[in-house]
């Protein structure tokens, strides 16, 4: 009786905690939902004349924000940026996660982002 009792009770626990642990694997595997994004030079210019062995950070920002079908809100992100979001960078990033990316132009220059309403932000960081 005693070993029956205890195998209901774990195939009872089995069948509670199982699926828990399984979708919490899942959940440790998923990827950036606004996906993979690429940045090498040369750069897109990003107006007539711009140079192509290097690009604004907003530029930057611009160009993997397209890529992960984002808008960018100009006006915004230069009111509370500049002129920050016009230094000079040369980000070397091949297929990484969106947010990595963002990370990896905008933390050298001590900048952050939100988004809001379809479109990124730049701001300071705190």
């Amino acid at each position: 009786m005693k070993k029956r009792c205890l195998h209901f009770c774990v195939i009872a626990m089995l069948a509670v905690f199982g699926p828990l642990s399984t979708s919490c694997a899942k959940r440790a595997e998923m990827r950036d939902p606004l996906g993979t994004v690429t940045l090498v030079p040369p750069y897109p210019a990003g107006y007539p004349g711009a140079p192509t062995d290097r690009i604004s950070v907003q530029y930057a920002v611009i160009a993997v924000a397209d890529q992960a079908g984002i808008g960018y809100d100009w006006n915004t992100s230069f009111i509370y940026t500049d002129p920050v979001c016009r230094e000079w960078i040369a980000p070397v990033i091949v297929n990484r996660p969106f947010a990595q990316a963002l990370e990896t132009i905008l933390g050298p220059v001590k900048l952050t982002y939100t988004i809001s309403k379809g479109k990124i932000i730049l701001g300071y960081r705190r």
